[in-house]
């Protein structure tokens, strides 16, 4: 009647072969991984930690290169920890990893202003701020976001000089 079809036996048979031989792998292998000494099992479990940690890592910077550490940090507990915390005491862990984030972008901020050598007075001079201080307090409570993003094409530009290229080959030239 369904000519040209297999019998469905045939395909149970079939299948039953292939979880008889799964089966088996999977005991040769616990058998195997049990003979190993614990440094070994160690160093698999390690392993394979750090592959998850670097692909959070790798997506975290495609979708933005100037992610802090604190960020990726966040979002690999996100991913691999969120459901074994009730929520109070994850909202508890994303709070702390929020002020993490923040202190991250006010220390990177720092960096520039020190790398450019600007004083708080002057950079208020530049964006037309009341004063120094001024600028100063804003910043110590929170960066904003113009703040970072001056951050980020400084380190974009910073990157792009540090690393001889024929695009900015003459740029650097220049400089000298």
């Amino acid at each position: 009647m369904n000519a040209g079809l297999p019998a469905f036996n045939s395909i149970a048979m079939d299948y039953s072969k292939n979880v008889q031989a799964s089966e088996a792998a999977d005991f040769a292998y616990a058998q195997w991984y049990a003979q190993l000494p614990d440094e070994r099992k160690a160093a698999f479990f390690r392993d394979g930690f750090r592959l998850v940690a670097e692909k959070i890592r790798h997506d975290a910077f495609a979708e933005n290169p100037f992610a802090t550490e604190a960020e990726i940090i966040l979002r690999f507990i996100e991913l691999t920890q969120q459901s074994d915390y009730p929520p109070e005491v994850f909202a508890h862990i994303r709070q702390t990893m929020q002020q993490r984030i923040e202190a991250e972008w006010k220390q990177r901020f720092r960096s520039m202003k020190h790398a450019l050598g600007w004083s708080y007075q002057e950079m208020a001079a530049f964006i037309g701020a009341a004063s120094g201080s001024s600028l100063k307090a804003s910043v110590s409570r929170q960066l904003p976001a113009f703040a970072k993003l001056a951050v980020c094409v400084f380190e974009e530009m910073e990157k792009r000089l540090a690393i001889p290229t024929s695009s900015n080959l003459a740029e650097l030239e220049s400089l000298e």
